[in-house]
């Protein structure tokens, strides 16, 4: 569950003293009892407090049972209780404890009760809650008089022996995570969206995703594609919310590898700026918005054979796609505008079906209205963000085109209701623009360009790279001047990438456009672990090569 945010940031407000207060605290012991604060949000029967008792002590954590959880359930369910709690224990020290603490990082150890194993509450829920966690444990009674001054998850008693307990568990010891590395570490309060995403990630993560069937993310497909339209940063703290974020993890994931995810917890940054960062950081072109897109262009084309930016890769999920919102049968005349109410990053699908309308020398006009933006993907693969008149042309083989509305108009401070902005976009026929190659088949090693612009890129594969004048007369066999206009829809559909190697050499550099090239100084698995391509490395000769400066090494 998300954690109380309105809290975090008074907090914040007034810590101009040490964030904890701490008193000699002995180890707990089996039979032990105490009184929990509780969130009654969540509690079955509304409870601000409840009496409970040690019934279990591992390597890392102290397991706590509602009393009147376990004076109800009886002899035998008491005996089945301990043996679910025992398998979670287990679970907990050997899979989910180590391998989040070392690809997240560290919860607060000893933190604020002074010990070093967490507290796990198993507390009697509210249908449809497997359990939450409060930022306010974490702090002294003096700054937070509600606080029970533990560091500590809740767990649903009902879910212990179940299938599900461990997912729980993965995903609210996350936030105990998230909330050291965020707000004690680094003062920053994170969007609750992405504190949720990471959470759910958390549970491929430990591996509790691997088996597709009746897994977890099986159930958050399920849910988000029977009903795609909502917004992934709003939270009302539904269970369409955390579909959206468990869906975009895997996508993020199968783009930038799983430590981008790690690397926006380990930011002073949050939500959408945090990601913003790490690309920049790492020299990729792409921003939050190109990523949102491509992640719609997956959800609603899903087939990587056209674009691998347009699928996941988890084998469970090739099979989902999205029903489109709206739906067009383009004759080939029409002049229309299409208005679009969406909330801030709302998911929004409108598939258009070409078929013979763009014969002889026609092409679409795509006019997005003032402040209005919109993501343009099609079955040939090509993709775009337009803010600007958009040229669709059909080389051969165009079927169909997808326009994704974006609402961008917000990247932080998301809440629980957000309020929704027009789009508008205008679609008309008209001629072909005389002079421009609209989307041919173009040869690796060809210099193409946008026909309003100057700069100039080499193509191979799927990828462009930009080269600037005095690079392009290292090589007698290109010329500038012969460069290939090309519609927008062409430009995009190739990825740019920066990576080359001497033809002799197996070293990869990154080069930059300052005219520096920096040495890949990681090995092979951590190349594949971080999600870059072989395929997008371009071979160079020395000439060119020589005459980059050397830059800082890149070692992640």
């Amino acid at each position: 569950m998300f954690s109380n945010k309105k809290l975090s940031i008074i907090l914040f407000a007034v810590l101009t003293v040490p964030f904890f207060v701490f008193s000699v605290v002995s180890a707990d012991v089996i039979g032990q009892g105490q009184v929990f604060k509780t969130n009654e949000t969540f509690d079955k029967f509304a409870r601000k407090s409840m009496p409970a008792t040690l019934r279990l002590i591992s390597e890392h954590a102290y397991f706590y049972v509602d009393d009147d959880y376990w004076n109800d359930i009886g002899h035998i369910g008491r005996s089945d209780l301990l043996a679910g709690m025992q398998q979670l224990a287990s679970d907990f020290d050997t899979d989910i404890y180590p391998s989040q603490t070392t690809f997240w990082g560290q919860e607060p150890k000893p933190g604020v009760d002074d010990d070093n194993r967490i507290t796990i509450l198993l507390e009697q829920l509210k249908s449809g809650n497997g359990g939450y966690f409060s930022t306010s444990n974490g702090y002294s009674k003096t700054l937070a008089p509600d606080s029970n001054e533990r560091e500590m998850i809740v767990v649903s008693a009902d879910s212990i022996g179940g299938s599900y307990e461990k997912i729980f568990l993965a995903h609210e010891f996350q936030h105990l995570i998230s909330f050291n590395q965020k707000e004690i570490l680094r003062d920053t309060t994170e969007d609750v969206w992405l504190n949720e995403l990471r959470s759910e990630y958390s549970i491929s993560l430990v591996g509790y995703n691997n088996i597709f069937y009746n897994s977890n993310i099986e159930r958050r497909a399920q849910t988000f594609f029977d009903n795609s339209s909502d917004s992934l940063t709003e939270w009302p703290n539904v269970s369409l919310d955390y579909s959206l974020v468990a869906l975009f993890a895997e996508y993020v994931s199968d783009q930038y590898g799983p430590d981008f995810l790690r690397e926006t917890l380990q930011t002073n940054l949050a939500g959408i700026p945090s990601m913003n960062s790490i690309l920049a950081s790492r020299g990729d072109s792409n921003r939050f918005i190109d990523t949102f897109s491509g992640w719609l262009a997956a959800s609603y084309i899903n087939d990587s054979s056209i674009n691998s930016e347009f699928s996941y890769s988890k084998p469970g999920l090739k099979n989902f796609k999205a029903t489109p919102q709206r739906l067009t049968i383009l004759s080939g005349s029409e002049s229309s505008v299409f208005d679009y109410s969406l909330k801030p990053w709302q998911v929004y699908g409108h598939k258009f079906l070409v078929g013979g309308s763009l014969s002889n020398n026609k092409a679409i006009k795509l006019s997005p209205a003032f402040n209005s933006k919109f993501a343009y993907a099609d079955n040939l693969g090509r993709f775009s963000i337009l803010d600007k008149d958009f040229y669709v042309t059909d080389p051969g083989g165009l079927q169909y085109f997808f326009i994704f509305p974006i609402n961008d108009r917000k990247i932080s401070d998301f809440g629980k209701e957000e309020i929704s902005s027009f789009l508008t976009l205008t679609v008309k026929f008209e001629e072909k623009m005389l002079g421009v190659d609209f989307g041919s088949v173009l040869k690796d090693g060809v210099l193409i360009k946008k026909a309003t612009e100057n700069e100039t890129y080499v193509i191979e594969g799927k990828y462009k790279r930009y080269l600037r004048p005095e690079i392009i007369a290292l090589y007698g066999h290109l010329d500038a001047v012969k460069a290939i206009e090309v519609d927008e829809a062409t430009f995009h559909s190739y990825t740019t990438a920066n990576y080359v190697r001497y033809v002799n050499e197996e070293q990869v550099y990154a080069v930059w456009p300052d005219g520096t090239k920096h040495w890949l100084n990681i090995t092979p698995q951590q190349w594949d672990a971080s999600g870059r391509d072989w395929g997008a490395i371009f071979i160079i000769n020395d000439l060119e090569l020589n005459n980059y400066k050397t830059g800082v090494d890149i070692i992640r």
